[in-house]
């Protein structure tokens, strides 16, 4: 698959059909990913997948503890307040989404049932959980980064659908508990993964970008 088509094509998807992931293929999407750079070769990820009866333990229990209204307590932690520009696109976003799939913002119970999805890992057959070591620091997380975005374009070259959450590592110890992940590993980020359900509603939304002139600073005499 061509690589502008995964980069201008590939969205997150929020629902997916039964059929489960072959081991051979994420195999490959995992060794494109591998390839990505990192801070002087270091590659700092570290990815645990999950799938079957250990996926569906997993879920019953992050669920049940979002479900409780338990706090969130992320090994990184989520952001509290964003800056007024970036503060307004994830309003602009979440609003845009919920139109989407019919949700209307006022309604707490269909917004909640919507977050705990999340738990659910929209019914994907598998999930994906990258770490690092907690001892490195923020270098360490943008080359994280860039190796999700590696596997978010190789999952989307395989004909896969995929979402990052990070809601999926907001009660890490039970993920520790369940996977049996060293204390020394701070869980960063969650991937859904399988094969997307074309029909879905949800799967239709694609979220709006910024023009190239309110983020690109030119400099120099390009013609």
């Amino acid at each position: 698959m061509d690589l502008y088509e995964c980069l201008v094509n590939r969205s997150s998807c929020r629902a997916f059909t039964p059929r489960k992931v072959e081991r051979g293929t994420l195999d490959r999407i995992l060794k494109a990913a591998n390839r990505s750079p990192s801070y002087m070769n270091t590659q700092p990820w570290e990815v645990y997948a999950v799938t079957g009866d250990r996926k569906e333990a997993l879920s019953r229990r992050l669920h049940a503890q979002a479900s409780s209204g338990a706090l969130p307590s992320p090994d990184i932690p989520f952001p509290q307040q964003w800056p007024e520009a970036l503060a307004r696109r994830s309003t602009d976003h979440r609003l845009r989404r919920f139109k989407a799939v019919g949700i209307d913002p006022e309604d707490k119970e269909a917004v909640r049932r919507s977050y705990l999805r999340n738990f659910l890992f929209f019914d994907a057959p598998s999930v994906l959980f990258v770490g690092m070591d907690r001892s490195l620091t923020p270098w360490s997380v943008f080359d994280l980064g860039l190796f999700v975005h590696g596997l978010l374009l190789a999952a989307r070259a395989e004909g896969l659908g995929a979402v990052p959450q990070a809601m999926c590592v907001a009660y890490p110890e039970i993920i520790r508990e369940e996977l049996g992940i060293s204390q020394e590993i701070a869980l960063v980020l969650g991937i859904s993964l399988g094969y997307p359900d074309l029909e879905a509603r949800v799967n239709s939304y694609r979220s709006v970008r910024r023009e190239l002139e309110e983020f690109v600073h030119w400099y120099g005499p390009w013609s």
